[in-house]
């Protein structure tokens, strides 16, 4: 009896140990990612005071769209599919065989889009969501054609689209809260990273650099005026994130000026902007849903 009785308790803490392997983090089930309440920064190392001193450097902020499910019974089940995109439009301009889909935004001289898919989800010990898989560099360029010095200026004219397409195996690490954390809605905050060098992924740490991040706007809500007052255009709200303006003495294209950003701290004497590194930092919003599945080559 006594023998039953270990094998019975035996068996109880190997199911204990299998749920806490899972971690607080084991929120199962489809998620879709809140566009509108999402943002992904994107970070390199630079250096300040002169050289002497190694700090993170924000190129820019990024929308993202995208999904993910979380099975613990079966983690084959379980995958992770994300866009992240210049905030030039809310929806992605191109597709991930860079073909475009807006029209009216076919006329710009370039386009980057980073695409991730899993091919791997694992527990980490401490919960941990690791998300191993591809991640593509999409890439449109378009050259500037020199116009008939005898017409009339009316702009840039580009040339044809010249599309790339790299891909490399990356990790992404995903937190996830904690059951019962879940907003009215449903809707949980979650975040993830993952991080990039140069030797191995030279062709995202050059796009990254040489993109232009226009400033992301969460949860923008724009009202027009009452017809009966003075017109001065549609007033919006909403939380501004934008790149410190520091990098704009260093070379680098930034969106306007934000003089009121004060979340980010000041970047004092930077004399380099290294890049040796591309870390890619999401801040999420997950609303529950079907599965809407972004497949590669969407």
């Amino acid at each position: 009896m006594f023998r039953n009785f270990a094998v019975a308790a035996a068996i109880a803490l190997g199911i204990w140990v299998l749920a806490a392997s899972a971690g607080p983090s084991s929120n199962v089930g489809s998620w879709q990612v809140d566009s509108r309440h999402s943002d992904a920064q994107i970070i390199t190392d630079g250096t300040t005071n002169y050289g002497k001193t190694k700090i993170n450097i924000t190129l820019g902020f990024a929308r993202i769209a995208g999904d993910l499910k979380v099975d613990n019974d079966d983690p084959s089940k379980s995958r992770v599919d994300l866009h992240i995109y210049p905030a030039t439009s809310m929806t992605e301009p191109i597709g991930e065989d860079g073909k475009f889909k807006s029209s009216w935004l076919a006329n710009q001289a370039n386009h980057t889009m980073l695409c991730f898919h899993s091919k791997q989800l694992t527990r980490t010990a401490d919960g941990q969501l690791q998300a191993k898989g591809d991640l593509t560099l999409v890439r449109v360029d378009r050259n500037v054609e020199v116009p008939d010095p005898s017409a009339a200026y009316s702009g840039p004219t580009y040339g044809p689209p010249i599309i790339n397409r790299v891909t490399r195996e990356l990790t992404f690490v995903f937190n996830l809260p904690a059951e019962g954390k879940a907003q009215e809605d449903g809707a949980i905050e979650a975040s993830g990273s993952t991080k990039a060098f140069r030797e191995d992924f030279p062709q995202l740490v050059k796009a990254v650099l040489n993109s232009m991040w226009p400033p992301v706007v969460l949860d923008k809500s724009c009202t027009v005026p009452d017809p009966s007052e003075a017109y001065s255009g549609a007033k919006c709200t909403g939380t501004f994130l934008e790149t410190p303006n520091e990098l704009a003495s260093v070379g680098f294209p930034t969106g306007a000026l934000n003089p009121g950003a004060a979340d980010y701290p000041s970047q004092q004497d930077i004399n380099a902007v290294v890049g040796e590194r591309v870390e890619i930092a999401l801040h999420l919003r997950l609303t529950p849903g079907a599965e809407g599945h972004m497949s590669a080559g969407n």
